[in-house]
């Protein structure tokens, strides 16, 4: 008696395109960048440098020419750095570990550089420009740029286990290889 199973051509085939599809929703997943609101997600290991992305260009094309870039990095609790011209503030606890150098401002790039890690950086930075308000020059309105959640990994040789989606992803993978090698009753 001739046995067909599960693993024709039509259903590797189809198979295949399952396992595919999986296969990039997995790297699209695991890249994790950008959100739907707009926040971009990074992971570093402790006693790295992480630099959180940040373009005031695409909020503001041009600054009057007399003004310089005021850029303001916060946590939600505190202010972690500010940056005008010369002039910067860097927050407690973060002292001598984070920049936005000046030349980079100068021409949009408002990343904020955070060198050695700690577990405790963990969390959500935003970025604001803070621009001098044409009517009123002594005030001014912040400007919203970017949200970057910073997620810190202090393992020190302990085996991380993956995601539950890619787990889940990763698990769909061998159930369907495995279907096409169960004998049906």
């Amino acid at each position: 008696m001739y046995y067909s199973g599960c693993c024709s051509i039509s259903a590797y085939s189809s198979a295949m395109g399952i396992i595919l599809q999986e296969i990039i929703l997995m790297l699209v997943i695991s890249t994790g960048s950008l959100s739907a609101e707009g926040r971009l997600f990074m992971d570093v290991k402790v006693g790295r440098s992480a630099v959180l992305p940040c373009n005031w260009k695409t909020i503001l094309d041009n600054l009057s020419s007399d003004q310089k870039p005021h850029i303001e990095w916060r946590t939600l609790s505190e202010t972690v750095f500010e940056r005008r011209g010369e002039e910067h503030y860097e927050g407690e606890g973060y002292e001598d570990r984070v920049d936005v150098p000046e030349d980079k401002l100068k021409k949009g790039n408002c990343s904020l550089v955070l060198k050695e890690v700690k577990a405790e950086d963990a969390g959500v930075y935003e970025s604001y420009l803070l621009v001098n308000r044409v009517k009123r020059a002594l005030s001014s309105k912040r400007v919203f740029i970017q949200s970057v959640e910073l997620s810190v990994d202090d393992s020190s040789g302990v085996i991380n286990f993956p995601s539950p989606i890619i787990t889940f992803t990763i698990l769909t993978i061998i159930l369907l290889f495995m279907q096409c090698f169960i004998d049906p009753l």
